[in-house]
């Protein structure tokens, strides 16, 4: 397929212009996709306005639904027309991890959106083995929060939930919006979600939390502890803040399971009755990254797109904003300085 298409290029950092550039060409193995929404994600804000992103210039966006437009020669998983989503991360398929199917901690990994360009633009590459049909049934801007959902399934998959146990969200983004839906989909009788923001924490409720606490106002961990009679059999800490990473260990009950999903960027400093918690309650602390396994991307990518067909994880209810391709920089800006308030932005290329 020939011809331009528009695009937001990072060309630096916090240098982001909308450029026609050349639509990209497949090679026999990849899928040329026509993007329909894409998602900014939290790690999409140091990329391109504080730390840096890996190269430059760079499309970004890995969050992202869209139609299929043209096929490489090898293609037989989707063909012109399909309705898809993608799987942003590519595997060395050589190292270690990759070899014993832990496509997620693969150790040379690309991912679409980081490492060459991504769904900012109006056409967008993947290989055919990322690239998942969805249903006719499940709407466009549903399917650009597969991604994301899929990241809440994988933590808490390693948690193993059991039917009528108590589970804490720590943090109410959008990660720990989607991961909540997943503890009461798992089985969990009560679920607690706690946030600074009464707006999240409004939405927490609507999408199933059944306590909610700002614990900006309540001490959280002296609240979950008195509900609980001793506190959660799981705790998921989604907010990536060292303070919530220790109130998640100090809301566990003894022999409960805390799993650390949201990335700080900071040291962890552990008080001595945290340290102690752990160590006279046999807490369980799991690390979780992504959400690929085997085989490739793996069962929370099918799960989610099984679920959310169905409507049982809602995603379109936590969109606060659509905008355009021109609005991305503008948005990314505010994001990062804080000046906006949000839950999750799209971006929409829907005619």
């Amino acid at each position: 397929m020939k011809g331009k298409m528009k695009a937001a290029i990072l060309y630096s950092l916090k240098n982001i212009k909308v450029d026609w550039c050349k639509i990209p060409t497949c090679n026999d193995n990849e899928v040329l996709i026509k993007v329909k929404y894409a998602g900014i994600c939290g790690s999409d804000i140091p990329r391109a306005m504080i730390t840096g992103a890996r190269k430059y210039p760079l499309i970004l966006g890995h969050e992202f639904s869209g139609v299929v437009v043209e096929t490489g020669a090898n293609v037989t998983r989707v063909k012109p027309n399909d309705r898809v989503v993608v799987a942003p991360l590519i595997p060395c398929e050589e190292c270690e991890c990759c070899k014993k199917g832990l496509f997620g901690i693969c150790e040379h990994y690309n991912l679409i959106g980081t490492g060459s360009n991504g769904a900012f633009a109006e056409y967008v590459i993947a290989p055919q083995n990322n690239v998942l049909k969805i249903p006719d049934s499940l709407d466009f801007v549903s399917a650009a929060g597969i991604e994301p959902a899929t990241i809440g399934y994988h933590a808490l998959e390693k948690v193993n939930i059991r039917p009528g146990e108590t589970v804490v969200i720590m943090g109410c983004g959008a990660i720990g919006q989607l991961t909540l839906q997943w503890a009461k989909i798992f089985g969990a009788s009560t679920v607690f979600a706690v946030d600074i923001d009464d707006a999240k924490l409004d939405l927490a409720r609507k999408l199933g939390a059944d306590i909610t606490i700002n614990s900006s106002k309540i001490d959280a961990v002296k609240r979950i502890n008195e509900i609980t009679s001793g506190g959660a059999e799981v705790v998921a800490e989604t907010a990536g803040n060292s303070i919530t990473q220790q109130q998640a260990i100090l809301s566990t009950r003894k022999k409960g399971r805390v799993v650390f999903v949201g990335i700080s960027h900071s040291r962890l400093h552990l008080d001595e009755n945290t340290v102690e918690h752990i160590l006279r309650g046999e807490i369980s602390i799991r690390g979780s990254w992504n959400s690929y396994t085997a085989p490739f991307p793996g069962i929370a990518w099918k799960a989610t797109i099984d679920f959310m067909t169905r409507g049982l994880i809602n995603f379109k209810e936590m969109v606060s904003h659509v905008i355009t391709l021109e609005d991305i920089a503008d948005y990314l800006k505010g994001m990062a300085e804080q000046t906006i308030s949000y839950n999750k932005i799209l971006v929409s290329f829907d005619d």
